[in-house]
């Protein structure tokens, strides 16, 4: 008894014809994922667009209240933003510092994953 290794089973299947009606139907597809990826895309943009406008108001409300209270220009030091400021951070913001160099307020943002925002005046 010889061994013949297998044929090729999708030789012996009758080859399927492409119709319009079929090019249709996957040019659709082709076209509604890009759109779904592109969409996708989009969101995720405006998502961390109103994300970070969100942290900026929020660090220019600290940096003013420091402001108003006229910081001396001699002096020079850190405080959390907690305490100038009552009230949670920022969605994605993990920690906020404002520092006090010469008169010179900036508020120093860290966000989730390791991004940092300085915001000077």
């Amino acid at each position: 008894m010889s061994s013949r290794p297998p044929g090729n089973p999708l030789k012996t299947l009758p080859q399927r014809e492409v119709t319009p009606e079929l090019r249709r139907r996957t040019a659709r597809t082709f076209w509604l994922i890009l759109l779904a990826f592109v969409t996708g895309i989009g969101m995720m943009v405006a998502a961390l667009a109103w994300q970070g406008r969100g942290a900026s108001d929020y660090a220019r409300s600290v940096r003013d209240a420091v402001v108003a209270g006229k910081p001396s220009p001699n002096a020079s030091y850190s405080v959390g933003c907690g305490s100038v400021k009552a009230g949670p951070l920022p969605r994605g913001v993990t920690s906020c510092e404002v520092r006090v160099d010469g008169g010179q307020v900036g508020v120093h943002l860290v966000f989730e994953g390791g991004r940092e925002v300085i915001l000077n005046r």
